[in-house]
């Protein structure tokens, strides 16, 4: 009944929309204004930016709060947030990008391109580690996430970063053989960023310019963070509600995506079955992308289920969804959730720690869109 609803509100958008016509919100926004307000009081938010997207089309965005510390500065659908973890999906985009090009291959050890290794000698064969495995936080490799740094110029190389120098998270090494078991790992990430960039001998924000953002014409993101990038950029807030000061990485596959409601609703569009305009990667590419990996042993029965980049639910109408979440210790949060059958999805970024809180929307929008209740979110 809800699909159905969904298709004749669709229709008649869709026309208006083509036409110049002024067109009513969706149902589902009327739930986004009367809640994203109340949470960010409730939890000191500071700014927030909220995307709908019906039947492949984003069709609601809105800016709510304040992007600046000084509370002058209104947060827009244009403005540019530090989306942190959401790097990952648009790494396993490089890469598939780049396997379909022939230029790298998934299932080759990276062992191959990374002479000398640049881990911990481990007692787990670290040529079973492969950039699909990598991908899906298969391969047996630790770190989960990255402090940062306040100065940009004291940025590691990456095999520094890998070696330790991660300013106190420590080094990236092997804790089981590749293949065995799901472990979230922004330092295998990075480790699969050294070896495209020795494989193409490129820089990896230069390849995620040419291969997604120019492509889809994401006009406003980058991975490459640096001073210039942040110039204009939401600023960060803690807890508490304060300012808190920008951090830098040099981990950029798994860490340092900046981009807008808009942009990053085009790259979720692109991600969906049957929406219109070019795919830069084919129906089977995406398929990989939301299929959970492979694991040599039984997963545990409340263990994530983990794609190439996309965490997956099943709900129970059958359907799938992917998304994933980001934060860092710069102040921001941010997650995106879609059903890339349906063409149905929702994205939120927020400049204060606390953006966490609006969760909460995402988990009505699934009961809404699924008559199903997301268990890992809600």
């Amino acid at each position: 009944m809800r699909a159905v609803l969904l298709l004749s509100l669709l229709l008649p958008l869709s026309l208006a929309q083509a036409q110049g016509l002024q067109v009513p919100p969706p149902p589902f926004a009327q739930v986004i204004e009367r809640e994203v307000p109340a949470l960010m009081k409730e939890a000191r938010i500071q700014g927030a930016a909220v995307g709908l997207i019906v039947g492949g089309r984003l069709v609601y965005a809105k800016g709510f709060g304040f992007a600046d510390h000084a509370g002058k500065v209104p947060v827009t659908p244009d403005t540019v947030f530090a989306a942190a973890s959401l790097a990952k999906p648009i790494a396993s985009w490089v890469a598939m990008r780049l396997a379909g090009q022939g230029r790298v291959r998934l299932d080759a050890p990276v062992a191959d391109v990374l002479s000398p290794w640049p881990l911990a000698q481990s007692p787990f064969d670290h040529r079973q580690i492969t950039i699909r495995r990598l991908l899906s936080h298969t391969a047996g490799t630790t770190l989960g996430g990255y402090q940062g740094w306040l100065d940009f110029k004291e940025l590691p190389s990456l095999e520094e970063s890998l070696a330790g120098k991660t300013n106190g998270r420590g080094a990236v090494e092997l804790f089981a053989p590749a293949g065995v078991k799901f472990q979230y790992s922004g330092g295998g990430y990075t480790l699969m960023q050294l070896a495209i960039e020795r494989t193409t001998q490129r820089k990896y924000s230069d390849l995620a310019r040419e291969l997604v953002f120019r492509p889809l014409g994401m006009k406003h993101s980058s991975v490459a963070m640096t001073p210039e990038v942040l110039a204009g950029a939401a600023q960060g807030h803690g807890d508490d509600g304060r300012p808190v000061p920008v951090r830098y990485y040099v981990e950029q596959a798994p860490s340092t995506l900046t981009t807008t409601v808009r942009d990053f609703a085009r790259w979720m569009i692109a991600g969906m079955a049957n929406t219109a305009g070019a795919h830069p990667l084919t129906q089977a590419q995406l398929a990989q992308m939301y299929t959970p990996a492979e694991l040599s042993t039984p997963r545990a029965p409340d263990e994530a289920v983990y794609g190439l980049g996309h965490f997956i639910e099943r709900l129970s109408d059958g359907s799938t969804a992917v998304g994933h979440d980001g934060r860092n210790q710069a102040g921001f949060r941010a997650r995106f959730l879609m059903r890339p059958q349906s063409g149905d999805g929702i994205v939120f970024f927020s400049n204060s720690r606390s953006g966490l809180a609006l969760d909460r929307v995402v988990c009505l929008w699934g009961a809404d869109v699924a008559d199903s209740r997301y268990p890992d979110i809600c």
